[in-house]
């Protein structure tokens, strides 16, 4: 005669602890909040957030004088920072709509990595040819640079300062003019 294994399901009281346990964990994992600060490059995921939109100043180069102008613009905002950044730094490369102001970035994909660290730190990781096809000087790196830094941070509660990156490390495209071994505040001085 064979025995039957003696098979013990869990009691009532060690599902309910397992489920207090894992159903938080879930929640988490679901979250849209973790992949506000995800790895370089890392996207949120579709279908868990819905956009709204959002009034943002986009910052390019007064026509007349050495300065930057904003131009507002409506963005979709996503709960996820790292996507409304990336939208920015797209539109400013796209360029202004309006005359009195000019192009600060060169057309096309300029963005290889943007990410946001714990710190309030923006780290923009600029494609090669950011620095290939712009045309270079003191006054056209400056403002290249500050249309950046000032479109993120005076848009951007999530963001303090910025770290230029190209590719992956320190740039030397400014040919000593702007110091980029540190992060950038905005500088509002340039604004007009």
């Amino acid at each position: 005669m064979s025995r039957k294994p003696d098979v013990r399901l869990p009691r009532k009281g060690s599902l309910i602890v397992m489920a207090m346990i894992i159903i938080p964990v879930l929640g988490l994992l679901a979250h849209p909040c973790l992949y506000a600060h995800a790895s370089p490059g890392a996207e949120m995921p579709d279908g868990l957030e819905t956009a709204r939109t959002v009034t943002v100043n986009l910052y390019y180069a007064d026509q007349a004088r050495f300065a930057l102008l904003a131009e507002q613009r409506q963005l979709s905002r996503f709960e996820n920072p790292v996507a409304l950044g990336r939208t920015i730094i797209r539109e400013l490369a796209a360029g202004p709509i309006d005359k009195q102001r000019i192009r600060t970035l060169p057309k096309g994909d300029i963005l290889k990595t943007f990410f946001i660290d714990a710190d309030k730190t923006a780290y923009v990781d600029l494609n090669p040819e950011m620095w290939t096809h712009h045309p270079g000087g003191v006054q056209a790196d400056m403002l290249a640079i500050y249309s950046i830094v000032n479109s993120l941070v005076l848009n951007m509660a999530e963001i303090d300062a910025v770290k230029i990156l190209s590719p992956g490390r320190e740039p030397t495209p400014t040919a000593g003019h702007l110091d980029l071994r540190y992060p950038l505040k905005a500088n509002i001085l340039l604004i007009r």
